[in-house]
């Protein structure tokens, strides 16, 4: 952590149970003590780190809250009590479906991935993407659990994250909320709220704009026809903005 510290990192991701793309047989057995987390955590928080915690089993969420992580990523297979002590500990929960949604369709391509990472697709992709009442994302929810936006983007290709929405909104969440969650949310939990995640005055001028109300129809966010970073405008009316041209 010291080490990441200098040389300008603001925020690490442990492994706190096994993943999918790794070859490890497990997806979600724990693969931290409570007392490594603790040490990752405390020297972290100390240099003012975020530390995000990929989780994807029961146990490994519990070890990770009560060893005080600031998201939980993925929570796939958390239960009734790792809710619960997230929102004692005010945890946030990141969950990631679209990863699920998309190693699940990639896992029934033949020769796609190897076989133990196709099964461990299927078994932890279906239950993160299911879009059931039941699942962990949609019981942390109605919980209160805090929730931001994230979707592990990288496991499939960048540029369809906001599927993410859809998948959130299918599985029970109002479109305000999933909204919130990619915007003010994931500023708070990114420590960056005082800079993004709001139009308010003083805050930098990072907007995007789409043609419809995602409240009544969250696949808008799909459709992207304006943004601008910063104030600058780089895409207006499904164009990108030719500097040179001054148009």
């Amino acid at each position: 952590m010291r080490e990441r510290h200098g040389v300008g990192d603001d925020l690490i991701k442990i492994m706190a149970s096994g993943g999918v793309m790794e070859r490890g047989l497990s997806g979600d057995n724990p693969q931290m003590t409570l007392e490594e987390i603790k040490a990752v955590v405390t020297v972290a928080h100390d240099y003012g780190f975020t530390v995000a915690a990929h989780a994807h089993g029961a146990e490994a969420v519990r070890r990770a809250v009560l060893g005080g992580v600031d998201p939980i990523e993925h929570g796939t297979f958390m239960n009734d009590e790792d809710i619960r002590l997230m929102k004692e500990h005010g945890t946030w929960y990141v969950p990631t479906l679209s990863a699920g949604d998309f190693v699940v369709k990639k896992a029934a391509e033949p020769g796609y991935y190897p076989p133990v990472i196709a099964r461990k697709a299927r078994e932890v992709g279906e239950a993160m993407a299911t879009g059931s009442k039941d699942s962990a994302f949609a019981r942390a929810y109605r919980a209160g659990v805090k929730i931001a936006f994230g979707t592990d983007a990288g496991v499939y290709p960048h540029g369809e994250n906001a599927h993410e929405f859809e998948l959130m909104v299918r599985a029970g969440m109002l479109p305000m909320a999933a909204l919130q969650a990619a915007t003010l949310n994931a500023a708070l939990l990114l420590k960056h709220d005082k800079d993004l995640g709001s139009i308010t005055p003083g805050k930098l001028a990072d907007l995007i704009a789409v043609r419809g109300n995602p409240i009544e129809d969250i696949s808008v966010m799909k459709r992207v026809s304006f943004v601008a970073k910063e104030g600058v405008v780089y895409k207006q009316d499904g164009k990108a903005v030719d500097f040179d041209s001054g148009t």
